[in-house]
């Protein structure tokens, strides 16, 4: 047995030094077993992720049912996180191997600080690599260079109503918000916030402009807020109407308990793609540099990509996965043209722009 394993561990260091071309050439399927071998020897993977304990159990266990080896879960948050790892690798100290994470810590912050391996050559799982199995042909990733690697993606509801007080007749476009009737009763999520949470009031001024933008904000003098939960609870119970930048989520829980609420896709404008906590990345002088490897095998493939999105109720990007936890308003329509709010030059370049007018304009 310890010769098997010390040649399987030699195995997987030849194929480490070949390019990534002739590692598959020389059989996916042999590099993989040669990379458990050697996560198993490390004998532990340190991962940080959303701070979800359904997210926590699903990926503790599930990983550790399907290798052997257990998972050391943080989850302290995607900002937390980059100023806690800066301060790790400042004191010369390298404690992660995975960052499961939202979109703006990794491509504003880990990336451009030289914090992450490039993912790509490390996806070497027969499953993780057949491209017929993921949407539209191809593996997603989040950057350029294809240093992170991108898993779920869905729909983002941001307009939903309390239809005792809104008719869906009458609120099936953005623009049916500036009717002089919904003066006074709109609820919008606070454009003061920080954040992704941005995202929403970039797109408006990207597809609609500054008219629209001082319309809705300004005339229709709407309330603000910034409390998810307390603005579904609001909507719900009728003290609005109409809820712009919420979460449907949040919605949908008091929809369940049988409150009239119902989520808005409006048609004059592409719909909005968010993907959560679905960007993998992948340390650099991470401690179990194998298991790391291993682990994000195992998140991208189609029992740890089902298990990972399930527990986070997201839309997946494999597939082959049935995603029988999504409601339908959550997934894309054949036809209807979507705007990725996660899409790299959106993220780095077209979001910020759009924002700083769009502040400039309120006065923010």
């Amino acid at each position: 047995m310890r010769m098997q394993f010390t040649a399987a561990l030699l195995a997987f260091a030849v194929l480490l030094l070949l390019p990534s071309g002739s590692t598959r050439a020389a059989g996916s399927g042999d590099a993989f077993a040669a990379l458990v071998a050697a996560a198993k020897a490390e004998g532990s993977v340190v991962v940080d992720g959303p701070p979800n304990d359904a997210v926590r159990t699903a990926l503790t266990t599930g990983f550790q049912d399907k290798y052997g080896i257990p998972v050391s879960y943080i989850s302290s948050g995607s900002g937390p996180s980059a100023a806690r790892v800066r301060a790790e690798r400042a004191a010369g100290k390298y404690l992660l191997d995975v960052f499961v994470s939202g979109s703006d810590t990794p491509i504003m912050s880990f990336l451009p600080s030289g914090w992450l391996d490039r993912i790509e050559p490390a996806l070497i799982e027969p499953d993780v690599l057949n491209t017929k199995d993921w949407k539209d042909g191809h593996l997603w990733y989040a950057d350029p260079n294809h240093t992170i690697l991108r898993v779920l993606q869905y729909v983002s509801v941001e307009l939903m109503i309390n239809t005792k007080l809104a008719s869906p007749k009458e609120i099936t476009t953005w623009k049916s918000l500036l009717d002089p009737k919904w003066k006074g009763k709109l609820l919008i999520k606070d454009p003061r916030l920080p954040g992704a949470g941005q995202s929403l009031n970039s797109y408006f001024y990207i597809h609609f402009g500054p008219d629209f933008v001082k319309k809705l904000y300004i005339d229709q003098q709407p309330v603000f807020s910034g409390d998810a939960r307390q603005g579904a609870q609001m909507l719900a119970q009728g003290e609005y109407p109409i809820w712009v930048g919420g979460e449907w989520g949040q919605a949908d829980s008091f929809r369940k308990l049988g409150y009239p609420l119902a989520p808005v896709l409006p048609t004059d404008g592409p719909g909005i793609l968010t993907g959560s906590f679905g960007l993998i990345n992948l340390m650099n002088k991470a401690p179990h540099p194998n298991a790391a490897k291993l682990f994000v095998n195992w998140i991208a493939g189609r029992e740890g990509g089902a298990i990972f999105a399930k527990a986070m109720l997201a839309g997946t990007l494999r597939t082959d996965i049935k995603q029988d936890w999504m409601p339908a308003v959550e997934l894309t329509q054949p036809g209807r043209q979507y705007y990725d709010a996660y899409d790299y030059k959106f993220i780095t370049v077209d979001r910020d722009q759009a924002l700083a007018k769009f502040k400039a304009l309120l006065g923010l």
